[in-house]
């Protein structure tokens, strides 16, 4: 059945509450029919081989930050807390990803619909299979229709056509199609999600606040730490204890401390924060490490979680 405007809005409703960033737990038990969230789509994801290996440019890795953070996106997409990940899972495919009346079946979503962006309405219910986007820079054309031949217009319009968002400026552009040209095919099985694997994510992205740090780019750092900040919001909804949550609040806060820093000009300052949050992070507390297994993040306990809901 069509979902029609007001369908759209109502959906849009239950969302709202629990969907506070992208790929969020709760988020996906409302988005999801009953039924069709299963354990292996929350405890694992696509492997991600990027040609080169892990040593990349700040483009491909601002790239790759700013492809899980709903910023990029506008609209009811962004209020939703919806990315480019939560449908390319590590750049592949989210094969979990349905929404009732946007997806015939999981894996498949309708673009063309006012939920996303009212000027994209067709009035036709015509979901398309979510592509994989390994070895994006081989294809000659993008997009469900093959429309354009250029990756970075292509990204421009997914951006601002599809999900209502903002005129991206050239650095996120150029980031984005750096780090999407680096995605290789890859025969590696899927990963699990874990505290440990979540963590030495953060620590990587938190280097990307060298540069703009370096270079006393106040609008950069704050634009890089309002990221971080989202991906540290995914980890905190996994845990339902006191210390743990406290833990990760307090480097959400040293990172609004860095932007606060970098805006008064307190640049030395700022780089000594980044320099001990990386640290942290790398050697987080032990009692946040042993906190995992009675966390979300423990197989076992999300499922017994999602038998409840």
């Amino acid at each position: 059945m069509r979902l029609n405007s007001l369908y759209a809005v109502l959906l849009l409703a239950l969302l709202l509450p629990c969907m506070a960033a992208a790929q969020s737990l709760h988020g996906a038990l409302d988005w999801l029919p009953r039924g069709s969230l299963n354990l292996h789509d929350l405890t694992t994801r696509p492997a991600e081989t990027l040609s080169g290996g892990e040593a990349q440019s700040f483009y491909s890795e601002f790239g790759r930050l700013a492809f899980r953070s709903p910023d990029i996106l506008g609209g009811n997409a962004r209020k939703a807390g919806l990315s480019c990940q939560a449908c390319h899972a590590n750049g592949h495919v989210s094969s979990g990803f349905f929404i009732p009346g946007l997806s015939k079946q999981p894996g498949e979503v309708d673009l063309s619909n006012a939920l996303w962006h009212a000027r994209a309405e067709n009035h036709r219910f015509d979901p398309q299979k979510i592509p994989s986007l390994r070895g994006v820079l081989a294809r000659p054309r993008f997009g469900f229709d093959q429309r354009s031949g250029s990756l970075r217009e292509f990204t421009r319009e997914v951006i601002v056509m599809e999900f209502a968002g903002a005129e991206p400026d050239a650095l996120l552009l150029d980031a984005l199609v750096a780090y999407m040209r680096l995605l290789q095919p890859t025969d590696m099985p899927d990963s699990a999600i874990t505290l440990r694997s979540e963590l030495a994510e953060l620590a990587r992205f938190s280097r990307l606040l060298i540069l703009p740090l370096a270079e006393e780019d106040a609008a950069l750092s704050a634009r890089i730490t309002g990221m971080l900040r989202g991906q540290i919001g995914f980890m905190h909804e996994r845990f339902d204890q006191a210390g743990p949550r406290t833990i990760l609040e307090q480097w959400s806060l040293n990172l609004r401390d860095i932007a606060t820093l970098a805006e008064a000009g307190e640049w030395t300052e700022a780089r000594r924060r980044r320099a001990a949050l990386t640290a942290a992070l790398l050697a987080p507390p032990q009692m946040l490490l042993e906190a995992e297994n009675a966390s979300l993040y423990a197989p076992d306990r999300l499922a017994a979680w999602l038998k409840r809901r």
